[in-house]
C-alpha cells in the first residue's frame, strides 16, 4: 500500500491505490480547502508534490489552475490518484494539529 508523508509536521499514513489525494488528506486529519466539492473547479485544494510519482496535469487541472491563479508548481489534491508513496507539503500544515 502506499504511504503518503506530509510535511511539515511529519504524519504519515498508508492507503489504499487509487485513493484520491485529497480523501487521504482528510483521512490524515489535516485542513484541506474544497468550496468547489472536490470538482476540479476552484483550485484551492494546491499542494506541492515533494518526491514520489504522480500522474500527469490533465488539461481540465491546468486550466483550473490558470483560472484560479494557482501556482503551477502545485498541484491540485483532488485530481490526484495515489498508486505510489508520496511526499506532500502545503504551507498552512505546520500549524495544524497533527
Amino acid at each position: 500500500m502506499p504511504e503518503i508523508q506530509f510535511r511539515p509536521g511529519g504524519a504519515r499514513i498508508e492507503v489504499e491505490p487509487g485513493t484520491r489525494l485529497i480523501d487521504a488528506i482528510r483521512s490524515a486529519g489535516l485542513p484541506i480547502a474544497s468550496p468547489c466539492g472536490d470538482d476540479l473547479i476552484c483550485g484551492k485544494c494546491g499542494v506541492r508534490i515533494v518526491s514520489g510519482e504522480v500522474s500527469h496535469e490533465a488539461k481540465v487541472e491546468r486550466d483550473a489552475k490558470l483560472h484560479n491563479r494557482v501556482p503551477i508548481e502545485l498541484r491540485l489534491a483532488c485530481a490526484i490518484r495515489v498508486r505510489h508513496d508520496l511526499v506532500v507539503s502545503a504551507d498552512y500544515w505546520g500549524s495544524a494539529r497533527q
